[in-house]
């Protein structure tokens, strides 16, 4: 492809910074973002396809090369969530905290520029389901698109995606290592704890994607909005 039409291509910077580094060229690329736009995540899961021809249909899961992690932890308070929840299912709008989740790790990329409209993918039991742009999404929607994908059998665990989050059930053991998933630069483990106060979160980064200052504001962003909620309904 010459380069006035290369140059033509919808590509966010970074994701064009990664396919250079990768060799690839962009016309091999599906964009995922608005219009086709062409991000990180659609280079970070980009499989060849002479080499997916070469591989049983099991093996074609994207991987990405995970040179260096790093891994990050916070507590979040969960009181005024409890209350605003509350409050909300007294008027007849019933919100679980895996809606808020999901809209809050959708608010946090908005502060990445290449990653502002990336998917997310909710991890469930042997299989994903991919979200994309959470973060303008009502949250009315965003909860009826995740409960139909609760009770649907699909699995979009080929699909791009810059994060998977995994909410586990309540309970006193929370991880404290969990590796990233094929085609994720992100993981964002949520655990509650029994009493339902406190939301511990480990968050594992693939530093060669994402540097670890990035990946530790995106937590610290994350947490702020679910202390804060109000913010994640406007």
């Amino acid at each position: 492809m010459n380069m006035a039409v290369a140059s033509r291509l919808a590509v966010s910077p970074y994701a064009r910074r990664l396919a250079r580094e990768r060799s690839l060229p962009l016309e091999t690329l599906r964009g995922s973002g608005p219009g086709g736009r062409i991000l990180a995540a659609d280079v970070l899961g980009f499989v060849p396809a002479d080499a997916a021809a070469k591989l049983p249909a099991a093996a074609l899961t994207p991987s990405i090369a995970v040179p260096s992690i790093a891994a990050f932890a916070t507590s979040i308070a969960l009181g005024a969530l409890h209350e605003l929840l509350a409050a909300l299912e007294s008027s007849g709008k019933v919100f679980d905290i895996d809606d808020i989740v999901l809209r809050a790790a959708g608010r946090a990329f908005s502060g990445i520029s290449d990653l502002a409209e990336a998917p997310l993918a909710l991890e469930l039991d042997n299989r994903q389901v991919v979200f994309a742009a959470t973060s303008g999404m009502p949250l009315t929607s965003l909860r009826a698109m995740r409960l139909a994908a609760q009770a649907d059998t699909h699995d979009d665990a080929r699909k791009p995606a810059a994060l998977s989050v995994r909410l586990l059930p309540p309970g006193d053991i929370r991880p404290v290592m969990m590796p990233l998933l094929p085609g994720r630069a992100m993981r964002l483990i949520v655990s509650v704890d029994i009493a339902g106060d406190h939301a511990e979160c480990l968050l594992t980064a693939d530093t060669a994607s994402l540097g670890e200052t990035t990946s530790a504001a995106w937590l610290a962003t994350l947490k702020s909005a679910v202390e804060h909620p109000l913010r994640l309904f406007v």
